[in-house]
């Protein structure tokens, strides 16, 4: 235990030290104005903009409008991608029908389907979730079929031998097998949907964290750029630690 508890400390330690050592770097560059460091705000800037803008009002309706926004993208992702990625991955023939359009899709980029959710989804909200949808979607999709077809073929004969029924190979085999894969995915699809929502919200938005970011670019308030990224960047960060948290209840057998 004590071992442990010395390892953990070590980490944590080690993050905090890069974390700082990022913030330092950050400052000298800026300081002694190398390359065009020179343009980008100082921390003190940025410190002075975050104090009056996480004071405000404006900061809490753009960090819960932004977040449900992707929780509710990542979510109805998640609920769509994980069963068609197991039934692709499990059976050929649906694979064969259904993954050679989802392959046509998947490499044009969230931001390109900004004009067919605003035409198609005449409201913003569900033009922008849409689009964080669609972020979300095509890495959780990929990375369960991949799982599916990753697991070794000896547990399918072994099920079959004891008489398994088909659904019982599905609940016991596919969705066990595929279940870290699946962590994976739902881990990068969260981080995709926040890319994408910057962008939407940029264009199609009305308030939220990428909304004000453009706004701050606008009136050429950049230090409140910086203070958007920062944010954005600590609650993608808790919401992958909560989705590693869920991946180890789900995967005991993971576990160090």
């Amino acid at each position: 235990m004590q071992t442990q508890s010395r390892s953990r400390y070590s980490s944590v330690l080690f993050q905090l030290l890069a974390v700082i050592l990022l913030v330092a770097t950050w400052q000298a560059l800026v300081q002694f104005r190398i390359y065009r460091f020179g343009y980008i705000p100082s921390v003190p800037d940025v410190v002075l903009a975050a104090r009056s803008y996480l004071l405000s009002v404006e900061f809490f309706d753009d960090t819960v409008a932004s977040t449900a926004r992707v929780v509710a993208a990542w979510g109805l992702a998640a609920i769509i991608a994980i069963p068609l990625g197991l039934m692709i991955g499990w059976k050929k023939v649906f694979g064969n029908l259904v993954f050679p359009t989802l392959e046509l899709l998947r490499p044009i980029p969230p931001i390109a389907w900004i004009p067919a959710g605003i035409l198609f989804i005449p409201n913003i909200e569900g033009s922008v979730v849409f689009i964080c949808f669609v972020g979300a979607f095509f890495p959780i999709l990929l990375n369960t079929m991949n799982g599916v077809r990753r697991i070794d073929q000896t547990y399918f004969r072994a099920a079959s031998c004891l008489g398994a029924r088909p659904v019982e190979v599905f609940r016991d085999v596919v969705v066990r097998g595929a279940m870290p894969s699946v962590v994976i995915g739902l881990a990068i699809g969260m981080g995709i949907a926040w890319m994408a929502l910057v962008a939407a919200e940029m264009i199609a938005g009305q308030h939220g964290l990428g909304y004000m970011m453009w706004q701050a670019y606008s009136l050429a308030q950049y230090p409140l750029i910086i203070v958007g990224m920062i944010v954005i960047g600590i609650i993608g960060a808790a919401m992958s630690a909560c989705i590693r948290l869920l991946g180890r209840n789900l995967v005991p057998w993971q576990k160090d």
